[in-house]
C-alpha cells in the first residue's frame, strides 16, 4: 500500500513538472498555510501530530514578506 501511494505521489509530481518534492513537503505546506488562516498553534499541532514546540518550530517557515508586514515595512 505505501509503495502504490508512494508511486502515485511520483507520477502527480512528475505529470505536474514538479521537482525537488517530497510526499513530506506536504506537512511543511499544511503547517504554513493553517497558520497563515490564523489557526494556533496548539490545533496545529494537534493535527500533525507534533509533541513538542521544539519539533513544531521545524515545520513553521515564517517569511521575510510576513516579518516585514509586521513591523509595517513595505515590500
Amino acid at each position: 500500500m505505501i509503495s502504490s501511494i508512494k508511486r502515485a505521489f511520483a507520477t502527480a509530481c512528475k505529470r505536474a513538472s514538479i521537482k525537488d518534492f517530497t510526499f513530506h513537503d506536504l506537512r511543511h505546506t499544511a503547517v504554513n498555510n493553517w497558520r497563515l488562516q490564523g489557526h494556533d498553534y496548539f490545533r496545529i499541532m494537534a493535527a500533525t501530530g507534533h509533541k513538542t514546540m521544539t519539533v513544531f518550530k521545524r515545520y513553521n517557515t515564517v517569511r521575510k514578506e510576513e516579518l516585514k508586514a509586521l513591523v509595517g515595512e513595505k515590500i
